[in-house]
């Protein structure tokens, strides 16, 4: 028997959402190959990586914590556990360590404006709120966020990671890496050039894995910043790139490591498809794990769409090559020769199931390319279950 299922964008999961700063279960390699050991939900956890370790570097400080957001949108859904933390000196090993704690502890202080309008009515992440203060006064206390006004933003031409100072003080790299919105920065209306990839230095110092990534998922405030000519959002958790279209001066856009699967945005940026310089690559997104009876071992599996620059459908192909694949190298399918048949308007696959026996995990994963050298996989857990 056949068994008929469709996919949607809303339901998919990132697939790294493990390994952001707030919980680090998964290690990716990125292009090196990497060992996977189980699934669960939208957290794929992995080990051996191929790359760095936390052995390349002393001083290896524990994060296992999100700071505070009262997000006002809706966010993707992952296993983050929602706590404070409480970061405390190991007066024997002179290191950081990190705590989490039940949420308990009263509510921040209201913090004001210069013009006694409340900062976090328009800039609810109060890690960016962090970040953006150094980053205007080279001050990320409450004092410094106290300064933050819309008329200062409007002067900003830059936002990025001081590396200095997140090398001096964690509380500032733990709040950048946990940056989950850029609401607020609407208002940074002269803004060139925005970074906020995590630093594989710094992550191997505080979190113990060259890869770990940042929380930030909603970039929707970059709308209307229409003088933007580099964006640099790598290693983060974005699925929806619409505010990057129409940026008429934007020549550099690296935003591989995410969970894109449309990028037909990007095809309204003249200038990056003429002359720029696009870093689209290793999206990964993941499903919940499906349970599949022996008895309906034949699994016909419709895709969403995933659009190129151009607009055009990518191609898809089942991911089960050794080394085209090396990023998904654990997640590969290869219980059988022809496990997977992509049908030919390349939107299905008829997987085939038949013969595992019951108990046996599996992963039903496909790879997804374009013309521009955006692509991705697409990861479907299965387990035999009956």
């Amino acid at each position: 028997m056949n068994k008929h299922i469709e996919l949607s964008k809303q339901s998919k999961k990132l697939l790294f959402s493990g390994i952001t700063a707030a919980a680090l279960a998964l290690a990716v390699g990125g292009p090196h190959a990497v060992k996977a050991d189980s699934v669960s939900g939208s957290t794929l956890a992995a080990q051996n990586l191929n790359t760095k370790t936390a052995n390349d570097k002393t001083g290896f400080v524990s994060f296992n914590k999100k700071a505070d957001y009262k997000a006002t949108k809706d966010k993707p859904s992952n296993n983050v556990a929602e706590s404070n933390t409480d970061v405390n000196k190991d007066e024997e090993s002179g290191k950081i360590n990190t705590q989490t704690q039940a949420n308990t502890t009263s509510a921040p202080a209201k913090v004001t404006t210069k013009e006694s309008e409340s900062i976090d009515d328009w800039m609810p992440d109060q890690n960016l709120q962090k970040v953006i203060a150094y980053s205007l006064y080279s001050d990320d206390s409450e004092t410094g966020v106290a300064k933050v006004t819309k008329d200062d933003l409007a002067n900003m031409t830059s936002l990025n990671l001081d590396v200095n100072h997140a090398e001096e003080d964690p509380y500032y790299y733990l709040a950048y890496m946990n940056i989950q919105s850029l609401e607020g920065l609407q208002y940074a209306t002269k803004l060139e050039s925005i970074n906020l990839s995590p630093s594989i230095d710094l992550n191997l110092r505080y979190y113990g894995t060259a890869l770990a990534y940042s929380t930030l998922y909603d970039i929707s405030a970059l709308k209307d910043l229409n003088n933007l000519s580099s964006v640099v959002l790598q290693q983060c958790q974005i699925r929806d790139i619409s505010a990057l279209a129409n940026k008429p001066k934007l020549y550099d856009c690296s935003i591989s490591y995410n969970a894109i699967t449309d990028f037909s945005p990007l095809g309204s940026d003249e200038n990056l498809r003429k002359n720029g310089i696009l870093s689209a690559y290793y999206q990964a997104g993941a499903y919940n794990t499906l349970g599949v009876s022996q008895k309906t071992p034949y699994i016909t599996v419709t895709y969403p769409p995933f659009i190129d620059v151009d607009g055009s459908q990518m191609t898809i192909r089942i991911a089960n090559d050794d080394n085209e694949d090396h990023f998904a190298s654990a997640y590969l399918s290869k219980w059988k020769d022809n496990a997977g048949q992509v049908t030919a308007d390349g939107q299905h696959v008829v997987w085939d199931l038949s013969g595992l026996p019951v108990g046996y995990k599996g992963y039903m994963t496909i790879n997804f390319k374009g013309n521009s050298g955006a692509g991705g996989y697409l990861i479907y857990p299965f387990e035999i279950t009956d």
